[in-house]
């Protein structure tokens, strides 16, 4: 990868002003780049509003303008162009360095790359009372012109990035460059497996409470996840297997099948024989067999079923379905349905919210009288409240990007764009502020 390849031109959009700087892209998430920059660069060309990375309008996701601290992060939507320079270093004085950005060039800008080394490090006091370094510049043959401020410093030996440039001192001869350490005061790129803990702690808590409850107490069970599109029921269903099934159980066999794909036109008998595959039978094996098979799995391991799309079968199909294949089952478990060494459950997942209306099909409390024939429903998915958002932003504060920090405008921004709290919008919108790819990330973080 070549830096100029990461790097961009930060012009105003007023005609007027002739003012311009450098930026490079950090972070390349969701169709966008995030672009940091000095503070002042910003200013010069009349502030985010006015601002363009490459010609694109920015957006201002960060500046340290306010606590002296001479950096911005932008948002650049459709700047897909540019490569993220993101390996970091912490530099060592007389390291050979190379610096690439913008001058005027007879009308044009030109870019170019530029040598020298790295000088003393010193220590500056913003006025928060935090410190930042930064390093003394001194370039070699060719100096720092106007517009080099916000060009990324690198290790010309292994590239990674050291610093920003912010200000030029005797001609561009020396000058001096913000420490890329800094750069964590304002905005932190939080690592997926990190953002993905944290946001196992969001929302669902009647979900997870009753689940618990649940496997606490038996060792087989059918439970619904219901509520309208969007409100997280695949996420909440991977959550309550994958994060609170017991630890010290490590083999699990999942079925899952989609009921939405065959059984409206071929009614059960698809099901069957998706069944049998799910099970390496063959598909013409009869439903005694099936069930007497999947209960001998249960003998050795966890069995999670997962029955997807619910809301595509109708009453009678559902009900057949729970009849001839839940109930045949559990009928086969006997005493071990509350003492088995292993799980046996059923997810039954509708995501249109339908399913759960169907009364008396299902149970919502688990007491003495209860059985697991009889499947349990799940409190409704419902909109994350600004009293959810507020408590998870003060347990996972430590985690999350100093953005965050200011939890009262967060709250309202993130409920504001996500239609006042549907689950799904919400974890997309913070995944974004977080730099990172919601639907990217999902492929990773769902299992089923």
């Amino acid at each position: 990868m070549k830096l100029e390849d990461s790097v961009v031109l930060i012009t105003s959009q007023d005609e007027n002003n002739k003012s311009f700087g450098t930026g490079f892209v950090i972070r390349q998430s969701s169709g966008a780049a995030y672009v940091l920059t000095c503070a002042h660069v910003l200013e010069d060309v009349g502030g985010a509003s006015q601002a363009k990375a490459d010609s694109m309008p920015v957006k201002l996701v960060k500046s340290g303008e306010s606590d002296s601290l001479d950096l911005a992060v932008l948002r650049v939507d459709g700047l897909l162009n540019r490569v993220p320079l993101n390996a970091k270093a912490s530099g060592r004085q007389s390291s050979a360095i190379v610096a690439s950005g913008f001058q005027k060039f007879d009308g044009p800008h030109m870019l170019r790359q530029l040598e020298g080394s790295l000088g003393d490090q010193v220590v500056i006091q913003l006025d928060t009372s935090d410190r930042i370094h930064a390093w003394h510049l001194k370039m070699g043959a060719n100096s720092l012109q106007p517009g080099y401020s916000g060009s990324p410093i690198v290790d010309s030996e292994t590239g990674c990035l050291l610093g920003i440039v912010s200000h030029r001192q005797e001609q561009g001869k020396t000058g001096w460059a913000i420490s890329i350490d800094a750069l964590d005061k304002i905005w932190r790129i939080i690592e997926s497996e990190k953002l993905y803990k944290a946001l196992l702690k969001l929302g669902y808590r009647k979900q997870v409470k009753l689940f618990r409850k649940l496997i606490k107490e038996y060792s087989v069970a059918a439970i619904l996840i219901y509520g309208s599109p969007d409100y997280g029921q695949r996420w909440l269903l991977n959550r309550l297997v994958n994060h609170h099934l017991p630890k010290s159980i490590t083999s699990n066999k999942y079925i899952r099948l989609d009921l939405a794909a065959k059984a409206r036109h071929s009614g059960t008998k698809a099901l069957w024989g998706s069944l049998a595959s799910w099970v390496s039978l063959s598909r013409k094996t009869p439903p005694k067999e099936i069930i007497k098979y999947i209960y001998k799995l249960w003998e050795t391991q966890n069995v999670i079923l997962v029955f997807d799309n619910a809301q595509a079968l109708t009453k009678e199909l559902f009900d057949e379905l729970m009849q001839d294949f839940w109930l045949a089952l559990v009928a086969q478990t006997h005493e071990l349905s509350i003492k088995g060494d292993y799980k046996l459950l059923l997810f039954l997942v509708d995501h249109d919210g339908c399913v759960g209306e169907w009364s008396p099909t299902f149970v919502e409390k688990i007491d003495t009288t209860w059985e697991p024939k009889l499947p349990v429903r799940s409190p409704k998915l419902s909109e994350f409240s600004g009293d959810d958002l507020f408590d998870w932003l003060e347990i996972e504060s430590d985690e999350l990007p100093p953005e965050f920090e200011n939890e009262e405008a967060i709250v309202e921004e993130i409920l504001a764009e996500s239609e006042d709290g549907i689950p799904e919008l919400v974890l997309q919108e913070i995944c974004e502020r977080c730099g990172c790819d919601w639907y990217e990330e999902l492929q990773k973080w769902l299992k089923l």
